[in-house]
């Protein structure tokens, strides 16, 4: 067990606070991996078979529409009900992977070490995951609604053929997107704490989070930056391959022979099964800046909180 000398409740800088999380993430980066590449595998496992599903199952899916409507119906249902299983398996094995991180984050948020255990099996926590799953809740009722509200207006705009109300629609969008920005805060001091609770940091701290907007988006963009350059490095591969099954797949329902040799099956589920074990932890990557950033802005509170109190007495 590693003492960190990065401290959580510490007022940084945008550079100061993605360099911390960046530096907390790779020195230790062997512990993250022993005590959560179990749960990654599981999720690099579903994720394979979802894109592979998805792959093999959407040339069908067109065709089926095109069929006779009693059989294509039936036929397009299927596959719909097998795509949105695997995904809904996606989802759920996502947040078990990222209840590990979230614990790991608060161990050290209590301790100032990161965790060290033997074996994955010793670690997980029921309590984070709730937290993470409700967490989870949260942002889809958010982002469903904000989407919805989006996508209404411009689906109208588009059927009156109106400019302005399309114009309107994607000013909408990004006011949304604006608004919803200052949730990072109050949602990763909640799954990085266990003396909070959801409801109650949720209104206080989307006010603080949102007076340091522009603080927010700076450290997530800078973050995103280079997060998505790794993703599409590491995702490039697999979306080749998805491409030039899913035109394979295409052609034998035109009649053409599937044109790729019998071994490419399981060729893709590997490329697959790694493309989406290392997207775990580049995606993993995100959550450390946001952590040092959820601290920073603590920190903030509290400094201002104290020089109110020492004000009026």
């Amino acid at each position: 067990m590693e003492r960190q000398s990065e401290e959580l409740l510490k007022i940084r800088s945008v550079r100061a606070t993605v360099s911390a999380g960046f530096r907390l993430y790779m020195s230790n980066f062997r512990n993250i991996l022993k005590l959560t590449w179990a749960p990654a595998l599981l999720c690099a496992v579903v994720s394979a078979l979802y894109n592979h599903t998805v792959v093999t199952s959407l040339p069908n899916l067109f065709a089926a529409q095109n069929m006779a409507v009693k059989g294509g119906l039936s036929q397009s249902m299927a596959i719909w009900l097998a795509n949105s299983g695997l995904s809904l398996l996606d989802l759920i094995v996502s947040l078990l992977f990222m209840s590990y991180a979230f614990s790991m984050l608060s161990h050290h948020r209590q301790e100032g070490t990161f965790p060290s255990s033997k074996s994955w099996l010793t670690y997980p926590d029921g309590r984070m995951l709730m937290r993470t799953v409700a967490s989870a809740i949260v942002w889809i009722v958010v982002l469903s609604v904000a989407g919805g509200l989006t996508m209404a207006l411009v689906a109208w705009g588009i059927i009156k053929g109106s400019i302005t109300t399309l114009g309107l629609g994607v000013l909408l969008l990004l006011v949304m997107l604006a608004l919803v920005l200052p949730m990072v805060y109050p949602n990763m001091r909640y799954v990085t704490t266990r003396d909070t609770r959801l409801f109650s940091i949720l209104g206080s701290g989307y006010i603080q989070g949102l007076r340091r907007w522009g603080y927010l988006f700076a450290v997530l963009l800078v973050t995103l930056i280079f997060t998505f350059q790794a993703l599409v490095i590491t995702t490039l591969p697999s979306i080749v391959l998805m491409t030039a099954n899913m035109k394979a797949q295409t052609g034998t329902l035109m009649g053409d022979s599937l044109g790729m040799p019998g071994y490419m099956t399981w060729m893709s589920l590997i490329v697959f099964l790694l493309a989406g074990f290392i997207q775990c932890y580049v995606v993993l990557l995100l959550h450390f800046p946001a952590y040092y950033m959820a601290g920073s802005i603590e920190k903030q509170e509290q400094e201002k909180h104290e020089k109110t109190t020492n004000t009026l007495y």
